[in-house]
């Protein structure tokens, strides 16, 4: 690591705007900034360091924190190559990053949003661009499922529409072309794509772990600034005195928040199937009138059901941020692990629980009522040849409509909102202050501070929301795919179009995030290899009990859809495991400089009692000494 008392021995020390990396000055800032002690003793008042902004900020001594944005004519200088006698040429950090990242046929610039962001942010923007490029060959397949479905049904009966017939209907009996013979093929190449993916992944991810030497980065992670101890004990490496937080304590803490997740998940499973349960009960009491009942009940459960997950996802968020900061965790990447895990534990049952109510039960309960009750049956709206309710048409409907929707919250508070902030601000609030222009070095530096203030505050953790939405997205792909071949080209034209929005307004309409540095994703890769496991289950129920005979190889099957199930599932894990075996998840060029490296260290150590004392005994000196 770098060390000030040993300065020379580092190549570009002498100039100290580029020696660190632009995201690595915030973050050092940052970091020296939020720990320092403001308090007049060294002991700890009520468990809790008095520590640095969050604590002066907390008293009310300042009123807001942020981190300007780079500017051409304070940083990134460098002299022109053409001419060694030509005036110093500026380069604007942020718009050298934002011409080569808005191309959107081309890579993106990883390591220039690493130096400018840091890690965390980087290895977002590197996972959703792997996740982009392997999506190209399932959405080309996909298409191809469609075509030949409209092909198929062609052969087979009239695509044309009946006009006599509902709306709702006619566009039930459209749907149909995505049960054709290519289905359960199109499924098996979704399980397998899935793991190819996660694999691929793990290999791009240990790349950039060596390349960006944050390999041991959880194992030296420092404390979070919130963390505090009751009890101080001996540290078993450094043998100092640290503050620790005992382990039954936060054994305690867990089982209340694995109990309060655990309440949450039934409360939302549990409003669903009340409202499920009204709307058969209105259907078939006809409280509002046999002509308008089905509407007004459907328009009713749909407005129910949309404002109970509004304010459950309001509360559940609150509570989620609560209980994580309660359970006082040591480190930022446990604090992340274990808050991602609360809220997509929410989002999972919020996104999926209507389309696995369609898929496995709804069809049931259309013929046979709730519970048996044949007064009691909900609907499909749409029925086969032998006059059995149909629900498989419906469940490619809501799937594309989540898909569709899905992304639509976001641009508006991404897009739409900001933009209407900006024009508010430059016509409402345009006008300047004329008690900020007190000479010209001051006024610079006040309206540069000044304009950053302006810019929107994001939320802490920007890749939080984005890895929580593209995941929700690739589970719609790995779970409910199939029945819609067209998931991965909505998914594509939506990261594609989303990447390049965020890169934009992280860059020009945000505050600065605070750099901060990470190994890999964290958790939301296991989250990743949970939903191909998931997927490869729910594919195999889809295709032996959702689907109907389609003219595949599996139609002599149906009859025994247990069977098909069980077949299905098991081809999927046995070639998936296969896959995840023969791909290493290091790559072979970085285990090679990893060998080459260990061996150069081991080396030194071998010269190191020869040449005691000598610049030619440390790693610095050879030109190999690790920045920071």
């Amino acid at each position: 690591p770098f060390r000030w008392d040993k300065k020379e021995l580092f190549a570009g020390i002498e100039d100290p705007d580029t020696f660190f990396r632009s995201s690595l000055r915030s973050f050092l800032t940052h970091h020296i900034l939020i720990r320092t002690d403001v308090s007049k003793k060294k002991d700890v008042q009520d468990g809790i360091n008095i520590r640095g902004l969050n604590y002066l900020k907390l008293k009310g001594v300042y009123t807001d924190v942020f981190i300007l944005h780079d500017r051409p004519s304070t940083l990134h200088r460098r002299k022109a190559f053409k001419d060694k006698d030509e005036d110093e040429k500026i380069v604007d950090p942020r718009t050298d990053l934002w011409d080569s990242w808005r191309k959107w046929y081309k890579f993106q610039p990883l390591w220039k949003i690493r130096n400018y962001f840091g890690e965390k942010i980087a290895f977002y923007f590197a996972w959703i661009e792997l996740y982009s490029t392997t999506l190209f060959p399932v959405t080309i397949i996909g298409i191809i499922v469609f075509l030949y479905g409209i092909r198929y049904k062609l052969s087979k009966d009239n695509l044309s529409f009946d006009t006599e017939e509902e709306a709702i209907t006619q566009i039930y009996d459209f749907f149909t072309v995505f049960n054709n013979p290519l289905t359960p093929w199109f499924s098996l190449i979704l399980c397998f794509w899935g793991t190819i993916f996660v694999e691929q992944w793990k290999r791009k991810s240990n790349s950039l772990k060596y390349e960006w030497d944050v390999s041991n980065f959880e194992q030296l992670e420092p404390d979070r600034p919130q963390f505090y101890g009751s009890k101080t004990r001996k540290n078993p490496i450094t043998e100092e005195e640290e503050w620790f937080y005992p382990f039954y304590k936060m054994y305690l803490k867990l089982s209340v928040s694995v109990a309060t997740l655990v309440f949450m998940v039934l409360l939302v499973i549990g409003s669903t199937l009340g409202i499920i349960i009204f709307r058969i009960v209105a259907n078939a009491s006809v409280y509002f009138g046999e002509e308008y009942n089905s509407l007004i009940t459907s328009t009713l459960s749909s407005v129910m059901n949309a404002t109970i997950i509004m304010l459950l996802g309001f509360l559940y968020e609150k509570i989620a941020y609560y209980l994580t900061d309660w359970e006082n965790h040591r480190t930022q990447t446990v604090y992340d692990d274990s808050l991602i895990i609360k809220l997509f534990a929410f989002q999972f049952v919020n996104n999926y629980s209507s389309l696995f109510y369609i898929a496995f039960f709804k069809q049931n309960v259309a013929n046979n009522g709730l519970f048996n009750q044949t007064e009691w049956k909900d609907t499909c709206d749409f029925e086969d040849e032998t006059g059995q309710q149909l629900c498989y048409p419906m469940l490619v409907l809501q799937v594309a409509i989540l898909l569709i929707m899905k992304p639509m919250p976001k641009f508006f508070k991404d897009v739409v909102i900001p933009t209407l902030l900006h024009l508010y601000k430059k016509f409402f609030k345009g006008k300047k202050d004329k008690s900020l222009e007190t000479g010209p070095e001051k006024k610079e530096l006040i309206d540069i501070i000044e304009e950053d203030r302006q810019l929107i505050a994001g939320d802490n953790d920007f890749t939080l929301s984005e890895y929580t939405e593209k995941t929700i997205m690739y589970g719609m792909i790995m779970l409910f795919g199939a029945v819609f071949p067209l998931a991965p080209l909505i998914a594509l034209i939506c990261n594609l179009i989303d990447v390049r929005v965020d890169g934009y307004r992280i860059l020009w309409k945000n505050r600065r995030y605070i750099a901060q540095r990470a190994e890999d994703i964290g958790i939301w890769q296991y989250i990743l290899e949970f939903l191909n496991m998931v997927g490869v289950v729910v594919n195999s129920l889809i295709i032996a009990m959702t689907l109907t005979k389609n003219g595949s190889i599996l139609d002599p099957y149906y009859d025994s859809p247990w069977a098909v199930a069980f077949a299905f599932e098991h081809v999927c894990f046995i070639v998936k495991f296969v896959i995840s075996y023969i791909i290493p998840d290091v790559p072979s060029d970085v285990q090679f400089k990893m060998r080459k490296e260990q061996f150069q260290v081991n080396q030194l150590f071998e010269k190191g009692p020869a040449n005691k004392g000598s610049e030619a005994s440390t790693p610095a000196a050879n030109g190999e000494g690790a920045a920071v």
